[in-house]
């Protein structure tokens, strides 16, 4: 569905384009090019110069229309992720691996026979963790000391 939409968004805008290279501009002079104002028929310049510019009206409502139902169908479809959605999940799942590659090595580096390095690990695993010294008080930038 939002490929059909999608081709349809590409044959309007083509389409659009070339309506509006196909307008005249405002500045045709001061009598303007259609001798006089005499020609008011369908297809005199300024009976052309209406059509496209409804032409280009209508087929501007059905582009807004478009892009519409294609943000609609685009945010209920949630299956599809983007490329850095893809990417960081990947990233995740390789830090992942490197973290249990790691703690494996670090479980099978430690001698399984050693009864004392054993303790020693687990008490190490086990003691708080030393307490960090309040900083020092800033001194002012001047140099003046209070």
């Amino acid at each position: 569905m939002l490929s059909s939409l999608l081709a349809i968004h590409f044959v309007l805008t083509i389409v659009i384009i070339g309506l509006i290279l196909l307008q005249k501009h405002d500045s045709d002079g001061a009598l303007g090019s259609s001798g006089g104002g005499a020609a008011s028929g369908m297809f005199s310049v300024r009976g052309q110069a209406n059509l496209l510019t409804r032409a280009t009206a209508i087929l501007m409502t059905i582009f807004i229309i478009n892009c519409l139902a294609m943000a609609k169908i685009a945010k209920n479809s949630s299956k599809h992720m983007s490329v850095i959605d893809v990417a960081a999940q990947n990233t995740e799942k390789i830090k992942a691996e490197e973290q249990k590659q790691q703690s494996n090595k670090a479980t099978t580096s430690a001698p399984a026979n050693d009864a004392a390095s054993k303790g020693e690990a687990t008490k190490a695993a086990t003691a708080p963790a030393p307490q960090k010294n309040a900083p020092a008080p800033a001194t002012p930038k001047n140099g003046n000391k209070k």
